[in-house]
Protein backbone atom coordinates (compact mmCIF):
# COMPACT_ATOMS: atom_id res chain seq x y z
CA UNK A 1 0.00 0.00 0.00
CA UNK A 2 1.25 3.49 -0.87
CA UNK A 3 1.17 5.36 2.43
CA UNK A 4 2.80 8.56 1.24
CA UNK A 5 0.99 11.71 2.37
CA UNK A 6 1.50 14.95 0.47
CA UNK A 7 1.40 17.64 3.15
CA UNK A 8 1.61 21.43 3.08
CA UNK A 9 1.49 24.05 5.82
CA UNK A 10 0.63 27.76 5.84
CA UNK A 11 2.55 29.91 8.34
CA UNK A 12 0.42 33.05 8.01
CA UNK A 13 0.84 36.63 9.17
CA UNK A 14 -2.84 37.47 9.65
CA UNK A 15 -4.45 40.83 10.47
CA UNK A 16 -6.73 40.64 13.54
CA UNK A 17 -10.34 41.18 12.58
CA UNK A 18 -9.74 41.28 8.81
CA UNK A 19 -11.54 38.03 8.06
CA UNK A 20 -11.92 38.64 4.32
CA UNK A 21 -8.30 39.67 3.91
CA UNK A 22 -7.02 36.74 5.96
CA UNK A 23 -9.12 34.29 3.95
CA UNK A 24 -7.53 35.70 0.80
CA UNK A 25 -4.07 35.30 2.36
CA UNK A 26 -4.92 31.67 3.17
CA UNK A 27 -6.19 31.12 -0.37
CA UNK A 28 -2.98 32.57 -1.82
CA UNK A 29 -0.87 30.43 0.48
CA UNK A 30 -2.73 27.28 -0.57
CA UNK A 31 -2.25 28.17 -4.26
CA UNK A 32 1.47 28.68 -3.72
CA UNK A 33 1.78 25.34 -1.96
CA UNK A 34 -0.03 23.53 -4.77
CA UNK A 35 2.01 25.30 -7.43
CA UNK A 36 5.24 23.95 -5.98
CA UNK A 37 3.70 20.68 -4.75
CA UNK A 38 0.85 19.58 -7.04
CA UNK A 39 0.96 16.24 -5.20
CA UNK A 40 -0.20 17.87 -1.94
CA UNK A 41 -3.32 16.22 -0.47
CA UNK A 42 -3.57 17.87 2.96
CA UNK A 43 -3.03 21.51 3.93
CA UNK A 44 -2.87 22.82 7.51
CA UNK A 45 -2.72 26.49 8.55
CA UNK A 46 -1.88 28.17 11.87
CA UNK A 47 -4.21 28.69 14.83
CA UNK A 48 -6.79 31.53 14.57
CA UNK A 49 -5.19 32.77 11.34
CA UNK A 50 -8.53 33.81 9.84
CA UNK A 51 -10.03 35.92 12.65
CA UNK A 52 -6.91 36.85 14.60
CA UNK A 53 -6.44 36.33 18.32
CA UNK A 54 -8.07 39.40 20.01
CA UNK A 55 -11.77 40.21 20.43
CA UNK A 56 -13.12 36.68 20.37
CA UNK A 57 -16.62 37.80 21.42
CA UNK A 58 -16.83 40.06 18.37
CA UNK A 59 -15.45 37.71 15.71
CA UNK A 60 -16.82 34.34 16.92
CA UNK A 61 -19.10 32.57 14.46
CA UNK A 62 -21.33 29.54 14.48
CA UNK A 63 -20.37 26.42 12.56
CA UNK A 64 -21.52 26.13 9.83
CA UNK A 65 -21.12 29.82 9.03
CA UNK A 66 -19.50 32.24 6.61
CA UNK A 67 -15.92 31.26 7.50
CA UNK A 68 -16.45 27.52 7.26
CA UNK A 69 -18.36 28.00 4.01
CA UNK A 70 -15.39 29.86 2.53
CA UNK A 71 -12.98 27.15 3.75
CA UNK A 72 -15.24 24.42 2.40
CA UNK A 73 -15.08 26.09 -1.01
CA UNK A 74 -11.26 26.27 -0.84
CA UNK A 75 -11.06 22.55 -0.07
CA UNK A 76 -13.50 21.67 -2.86
CA UNK A 77 -11.89 24.02 -5.38
CA UNK A 78 -8.44 22.53 -4.89
CA UNK A 79 -9.51 18.95 -4.11
CA UNK A 80 -7.62 18.82 -0.80
CA UNK A 81 -8.13 17.93 2.83
CA UNK A 82 -7.99 21.27 4.65
CA UNK A 83 -7.44 22.26 8.28
CA UNK A 84 -7.65 26.09 8.07
CA UNK A 85 -6.06 26.56 11.49
CA UNK A 86 -8.78 27.20 14.04
CA UNK A 87 -11.60 29.69 14.54
CA UNK A 88 -13.53 31.11 17.45
CA UNK A 89 -16.75 29.10 17.38
CA UNK A 90 -19.97 30.31 19.00
CA UNK A 91 -22.08 27.41 20.31
CA UNK A 92 -24.73 27.20 23.05
CA UNK A 93 -23.74 30.56 24.56
CA UNK A 94 -20.11 29.50 24.74
CA UNK A 95 -17.05 30.26 22.63
CA UNK A 96 -14.62 27.51 21.67
CA UNK A 97 -11.27 27.54 19.88
CA UNK A 98 -12.21 25.05 17.17
CA UNK A 99 -10.32 23.47 14.29
CA UNK A 100 -12.56 22.29 11.42
CA UNK A 101 -11.52 19.60 8.94
CA UNK A 102 -12.75 19.55 5.33
CA UNK A 103 -12.46 16.75 2.79
CA UNK A 104 -11.66 17.24 -0.92
CA UNK A 105 -15.36 17.56 -1.73
CA UNK A 106 -15.72 20.43 0.74
CA UNK A 107 -17.63 18.38 3.32
CA UNK A 108 -17.08 19.18 6.99
CA UNK A 109 -15.30 16.01 8.04
CA UNK A 110 -14.82 16.82 11.71
CA UNK A 111 -14.39 19.44 14.43
CA UNK A 112 -11.84 19.62 17.20
CA UNK A 113 -12.44 21.96 20.14
CA UNK A 114 -9.25 22.80 22.05
CA UNK A 115 -9.02 20.75 25.23
CA UNK A 116 -6.46 22.97 26.98
CA UNK A 117 -6.94 26.72 26.36
CA UNK A 118 -3.96 28.86 27.37
CA UNK A 119 -5.08 29.83 30.88
CA UNK A 120 -5.46 32.44 32.27
CA UNK A 121 -5.20 34.45 29.05
CA UNK A 122 -7.43 32.34 26.81
CA UNK A 123 -10.95 32.35 28.22
CA UNK A 124 -12.60 30.07 25.69
CA UNK A 125 -14.49 27.01 26.90
CA UNK A 126 -12.65 23.70 26.85
CA UNK A 127 -13.62 20.93 24.45
CA UNK A 128 -14.31 17.38 25.56
CA UNK A 129 -13.07 15.02 22.83
CA UNK A 130 -9.96 14.38 20.75
CA UNK A 131 -10.19 14.16 16.97
CA UNK A 132 -8.80 11.83 14.30
CA UNK A 133 -9.75 11.49 10.64
CA UNK A 134 -8.81 9.14 7.83
CA UNK A 135 -7.29 9.79 4.44
CA UNK A 136 -8.42 6.60 2.69
CA UNK A 137 -5.65 4.35 1.49
CA UNK A 138 -2.97 6.45 3.20
CA UNK A 139 -3.45 6.75 6.94
CA UNK A 140 -5.02 8.34 9.97
CA UNK A 141 -4.42 11.93 11.07
CA UNK A 142 -4.77 13.33 14.59
CA UNK A 143 -5.53 16.96 15.39
CA UNK A 144 -4.97 19.17 18.43
CA UNK A 145 -4.25 22.88 19.01
CA UNK A 146 -1.28 24.80 20.44
CA UNK A 147 -1.08 24.29 24.23
CA UNK A 148 -2.49 20.76 23.85
CA UNK A 149 1.07 19.81 22.84
CA UNK A 150 2.16 20.43 26.44
CA UNK A 151 -0.03 17.55 27.66
CA UNK A 152 1.33 14.08 26.77
CA UNK A 153 -2.09 12.60 27.47
CA UNK A 154 -3.60 14.42 24.46
CA UNK A 155 -0.99 13.12 22.02
CA UNK A 156 -1.13 9.62 23.51
CA UNK A 157 -4.92 9.53 23.17
CA UNK A 158 -4.67 10.50 19.50
CA UNK A 159 -2.12 7.74 18.97
CA UNK A 160 -4.34 5.27 20.86
CA UNK A 161 -7.03 6.14 18.31
CA UNK A 162 -4.63 5.27 15.50
CA UNK A 163 -3.03 8.61 14.54
CA UNK A 164 0.15 8.25 12.49
CA UNK A 165 0.65 11.97 11.93
CA UNK A 166 -0.56 14.72 14.28
CA UNK A 167 -1.34 18.27 13.16
CA UNK A 168 -0.97 21.07 15.72
CA UNK A 169 -2.09 24.54 14.55
CA UNK A 170 -0.43 27.05 16.89
CA UNK A 171 -0.30 30.78 17.64
CA UNK A 172 2.66 31.16 20.00
CA UNK A 173 4.37 34.56 20.10
CA UNK A 174 6.04 34.17 23.51
CA UNK A 175 9.54 33.09 24.54
CA UNK A 176 8.40 29.54 25.29
CA UNK A 177 8.19 28.78 21.57
CA UNK A 178 11.69 27.37 22.01
CA UNK A 179 10.25 24.82 24.43
CA UNK A 180 7.50 23.85 22.01
CA UNK A 181 10.12 22.82 19.49
CA UNK A 182 11.51 20.44 22.10
CA UNK A 183 8.03 19.20 23.02
CA UNK A 184 7.25 18.48 19.37
CA UNK A 185 10.37 16.34 19.10
CA UNK A 186 9.60 14.60 22.40
CA UNK A 187 6.01 13.84 21.32
CA UNK A 188 7.25 12.32 18.06
CA UNK A 189 9.89 10.24 19.87
CA UNK A 190 7.68 8.86 22.65
CA UNK A 191 4.76 8.12 20.31
CA UNK A 192 6.76 7.15 17.22
CA UNK A 193 4.68 9.29 14.87
CA UNK A 194 5.00 12.39 12.68
CA UNK A 195 4.35 15.74 14.40
CA UNK A 196 3.45 18.78 12.29
CA UNK A 197 3.37 21.96 14.37
CA UNK A 198 2.24 25.03 12.38
CA UNK A 199 2.79 28.39 14.10
CA UNK A 200 1.62 31.81 12.88
CA UNK A 201 3.64 35.00 12.46
CA UNK A 202 3.26 38.67 13.35
CA UNK A 203 0.45 39.02 15.89
CA UNK A 204 -0.36 35.34 15.31
CA UNK A 205 2.95 33.91 16.52
CA UNK A 206 6.71 34.00 16.10
CA UNK A 207 6.96 31.30 13.45
CA UNK A 208 9.36 28.36 13.57
CA UNK A 209 6.87 25.79 12.33
CA UNK A 210 8.33 22.32 12.06
CA UNK A 211 7.83 18.76 10.88
CA UNK A 212 9.28 15.96 13.01
CA UNK A 213 9.60 12.32 11.94
CA UNK A 214 8.79 9.23 14.09
CA UNK A 215 12.37 9.06 15.42
CA UNK A 216 12.42 12.71 16.49
CA UNK A 217 14.40 14.12 13.57
CA UNK A 218 13.40 17.64 12.46
CA UNK A 219 12.67 17.32 8.74
CA UNK A 220 11.82 20.99 8.19
CA UNK A 221 11.93 24.14 10.31
CA UNK A 222 10.74 27.54 9.09
CA UNK A 223 11.92 31.00 9.99
CA UNK A 224 9.90 33.71 11.70
CA UNK A 225 8.26 35.30 8.65
CA UNK A 226 5.41 34.12 6.44
CA UNK A 227 6.53 30.79 5.03
CA UNK A 228 5.11 27.52 3.74
CA UNK A 229 6.34 23.95 4.03
CA UNK A 230 5.65 21.07 1.66
CA UNK A 231 6.62 17.49 2.45
CA UNK A 232 5.93 13.97 1.25
CA UNK A 233 5.56 11.96 4.45
CA UNK A 234 5.96 8.19 4.26
CA UNK A 235 3.46 7.02 6.88
CA UNK A 236 4.78 3.50 6.38
CA UNK A 237 7.76 4.62 8.45
CA UNK A 238 5.47 4.90 11.48
CA UNK A 239 4.73 1.18 11.41
CA UNK A 240 8.38 0.37 10.68
CA UNK A 241 9.68 2.40 13.64
CA UNK A 242 6.99 1.07 15.98
CA UNK A 243 7.59 -2.58 15.06
CA UNK A 244 11.37 -2.53 14.57
CA UNK A 245 12.19 0.07 17.22
CA UNK A 246 13.48 3.65 17.24
CA UNK A 247 16.95 3.39 15.69
CA UNK A 248 16.24 -0.33 15.78
CA UNK A 249 16.57 -0.63 19.56
CA UNK A 250 13.82 1.11 21.56
CA UNK A 251 10.04 0.43 21.65
CA UNK A 252 8.41 3.16 23.78
CA UNK A 253 4.87 2.74 22.44
CA UNK A 254 4.80 -1.06 22.61
CA UNK A 255 6.34 -0.97 26.10
CA UNK A 256 3.79 1.55 27.36
CA UNK A 257 0.77 -0.49 26.30
CA UNK A 258 2.37 -3.84 27.19
CA UNK A 259 2.89 -3.03 30.88
CA UNK A 260 -0.70 -1.83 31.40
CA UNK A 261 0.09 0.46 34.34
CA UNK A 262 -2.56 2.88 35.53
CA UNK A 263 -1.47 5.93 37.47
CA UNK A 264 -3.32 7.66 40.29
CA UNK A 265 -4.02 10.83 38.32
CA UNK A 266 -5.91 8.73 35.76
CA UNK A 267 -8.58 7.51 38.17
CA UNK A 268 -8.43 9.64 41.33
CA UNK A 269 -9.73 13.15 41.90
CA UNK A 270 -7.22 16.02 41.92
CA UNK A 271 -8.21 16.82 45.51
CA UNK A 272 -6.40 13.63 46.60
CA UNK A 273 -3.06 14.90 45.28
CA UNK A 274 -0.42 16.53 47.54
CA UNK A 275 -0.54 19.41 45.03
CA UNK A 276 -4.15 20.19 45.85
CA UNK A 277 -3.32 22.66 48.62
CA UNK A 278 -0.41 24.37 46.89
CA UNK A 279 -1.20 24.58 43.19
CA UNK A 280 -3.48 27.47 42.31
CA UNK A 281 -6.13 26.44 39.81
CA UNK A 282 -7.76 28.85 37.38
CA UNK A 283 -11.27 29.93 38.26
Amino acid sequence: MNKKLGLATCQIDSVPGDIEGNLQTLANSIKANLFYGPWVQLVCASELCIQGIPNMETVAQEIPGAITQACSELARQHGIYLVPGSIYEKKNNRIYNTAPVFDPQGNLLGLYRKLYPWRPHEITSSGEETCVFDIPGIGRVGLCICLDLWFPEVIRDLVWHGAEVILIPTATSTADRRLELILAQAAAITNQCFIVNVNGTGKGGNGQSLIVDPEGNILQLTGQGSENMTALLDLGRVETVRTQGTYGVTYPLASFFHERHRFDYQHKDYSESPLADSLKLFR
